[in-house]
């Protein structure tokens, strides 16, 4: 790396943290592209590069276990940030258009309550994310405003910040003060998400060994449940499915989903309609697709999993020898297990927000995004490193990744040194993503492809690549021939 950082050393200490290795699965590999790209303190293309590369390591480790063939790895850092954000030119695209923002804009079209930072009466900042319908009209009815920037603004600067933070959380409304990093060290979430590693793998139950997945492909015939919103989690899903999973996502009946936000996480994976609550029919056909699952992915908070039945030691009682993986805003103890956040708030609690700004206030990285896909693509390695236990010694297993445990991991990165950025362009882009184009029921579509290549497994997604949410049926796919 031009900075001197080891980006292969980084891979593999967090290997050895989750379980895998490169000996002997992967034969050759190359990383290309340095840090800095982009106009920021973090080295961005590494905090990317590092989970990227961890997956695929983990694909490769199940192939050459499967096979016996170790084959070569390959990575440009530089499309790894496409994968980081879509704002940094490689946002996906459908039959040549974004999505809409719809209510999202709000009343004056500037998308108030989803990037601003807002300065409070005792010249603290706070980063509202509303971008749901409930918990907008909680924030609104909160501050007593429209739902404009103007308004919103002046709302926040009457309130003191850790108040209204506390307000917040009680309506369950994600908000959070950016903090200082010794405000982060200092606090009592910020000391519980320190005391666990970045991603951990426990066995939490006994179950016979269970068999690599067989097929063409080095996850054929590996079958992910997720119940997921939003970024993270649904991105787990597509991570896996990128190396062949049959990846099935349920969505509650009347839950809602942003075009953007679905278009952006769900390529590779097929969706249902399904409610999970007891003694309904839905709640039959959750059971009998668990049974059935290798992987369960879930992005709730702890207490409605707790209320559905999904916790990770329901779900092993109920499928023994799955493995269940969770990924929460602020961590799975610490008295903010319970908070949601976003992958905004997690920088600004962690320090990485003033970081940014660097004096003058809080200021979201290049790509506005940092933690979702890192987090989605730990909590994937994480889930084959279980998958490679799984089926050497038998046991469920519980896979548990946070936004802040990602942010707290992407500062431990280090940070670049003086006059690194100064080379740096403006508006200093990536290069220009590697597009794919595939056609879809929704229409063209139009994204960047894999960054992390394989050499005789390279990853790519199946037809139909994106489909409707909610428009498949709630069963598995015949598993392929081994």
């Amino acid at each position: 790396m031009g900075d001197g950082f080891d980006v292969v050393g980084e891979l593999d200490r967090t290997l050895k943290t989750i379980g895998l290795s490169r000996e002997d699965a992967v034969s050759e590999l190359s990383v290309t592209g340095r840090d800095p790209q982009v106009r920021s303190p973090l080295r961005m293309g590494a905090a990317i590069g590092v989970p990227l590369l961890a997956v695929a390591v983990g694909a490769a480790q199940i192939w050459r276990q499967r096979t016996g063939r170790p084959q070569g790895l390959t990575l440009d850092l530089g499309q790894g940030l496409h994968r980081m954000s879509p704002f940094l030119g490689g946002g996906a695209t459908l039959n040549g258009s974004f999505s809409s923002m719809g209510s999202l804009a709000g009343l004056d079209g500037t998308a108030p309550v989803i990037w601003d930072f807002y300065r409070t009466a005792d010249d603290r900042w706070v980063i509202p994310i509303a971008c749901y319908p409930r918990i907008r009209d909680e924030l609104l009815v909160l501050l007593g405003c429209p739902h404009t920037r103007k308004h919103i603004g002046e709302a926040v600067a009457r309130w003191d910040a850790s108040a209204l933070e506390e307000a917040a959380a009680e309506r369950g409304v994600p908000l959070v003060v950016a903090r200082t990093r010794e405000e982060f060290l200092a606090h009592p979430q910020g000391r519980a998400v320190l005391a666990g590693p970045v991603v951990a793998v426990e066995r939490i139950g006994d179950a016979p060994p269970t068999g690599l997945p067989a097929g063409p492909r080095p996850l054929s015939s590996l079958r992910v449940l997720q119940f997921t919103h939003v970024l993270a989690g649904t991105a787990t899903g597509r991570t896996l499915a990128e190396y062949g999973a049959d990846v099935l996502h349920l969505c509650e009946p009347d839950s809602f989903e942003h075009e953007v936000v679905w278009n952006e996480s769900a390529a590779g994976m097929r969706s249902a309609r399904l409610d999970l609550r007891e003694r309904s029919a839905g709640r039959e056909a959750f059971d009998a697709l668990l049974r059935d699952a290798d992987v369960f992915v879930h992005n709730h908070r702890p207490a409605k999993a707790a209320r559905l039945g999904l916790t990770a030691e329901e779900c092993a009682a109920a499928a023994p020898g799955v493995i269940h993986c969770s990924i929460t805003a602020y961590g799975h103890t610490g008295p903010w297990r319970e908070r949601g956040g976003f992958d905004q708030h997690a920088q600004a609690f962690t320090g990485i927000s003033l970081r940014e700004g660097g004096g003058d206030g809080p200021k979201l990285p290049p790509g506005r995004m940092l933690t979702d896909y890192i987090a989605a693509h730990l909590a994937a390695a994480g889930i084959l490193a279980a998958v490679v236990r799984r089926a050497r010694e038998g046991g469920s297993y519980a896979v548990r990744v946070s936004l802040t445990g990602a942010a707290n991991w992407c500062w431990e990165l280090g940070s670049h040194g003086p006059g690194e950025l100064d080379a740096l362009s403006g508006d200093a882009l990536p290069p220009a993503p590697r597009w794919q184009v595939r056609q879809t029921p929704l229409g063209e579509l139009r994204c960047p492809g894999p960054p992390a290549r394989l050499a005789e497994t390279p990853s790519h997604w199946a037809d139909p690549v994106l489909v409707p949410r909610g428009s498949a049926q709630p069963r598995w796919l015949p598993r392929p021939a081994g």
